[in-house]
């Protein structure tokens, strides 16, 4: 659930190829608000899924004033999975990670909204559970580094 840069694997499959990191949109001239959009992936990875947290993760961000453009509960494909995490490759715990991520359903989600990328971050937390502040998704959610 990080920000979009070389990320766009998992939002293809939501809205189509897009370029990578976060789309920025311009809001029409007709009397609405003016300020450009961004977009961001969210993803609740197969143990959130499986523990039911699909819903409180979609009315934080709600609750927010995030809009939701897309979602899809999917069974990731491992070559979707090795671009989606392309930068984490030579990493020692990427083929656990692979094997973990395509373990079960995961639900991508593309969130639109001013400063979604930076603050969606926040929401999140940090990536160790265990340094992830209470009222984070990950603070409040996560059981360990491995499963978030």
């Amino acid at each position: 659930m990080r920000g979009l840069s070389g990320r766009s694997a998992l939002r293809g499959l939501l809205c189509g190829a897009r370029a990578a990191g976060p789309r920025l949109l311009a809001c029409s001239s007709s009397g609405g608000p003016s300020w450009a959009r961004e977009r961001t992936l969210v993803a609740v990875k197969p143990d959130g899924v499986q523990r039911r947290l699909v819903g409180d993760v979609i009315q934080r961000f709600e609750r927010r004033g995030f809009k939701l453009v897309g979602m899809k509960m999917l069974q990731a494909p491992e070559r979707i999975l090795a671009a989606h995490y392309h930068d984490l490759q030579r990493k020692p715990f990427y083929p656990a990670l692979i094997s973990y991520m395509s373990s079960g359903p995961v639900v991508a989600m593309v969130w639109e909204g001013p400063n979604v990328v930076c603050t969606s971050r926040a929401m999140i937390g940090h990536t160790n559970s265990a340094e992830a502040a209470p009222g984070t998704i990950r603070g409040d959610f996560s059981i360990h580094i491995s499963r978030q």
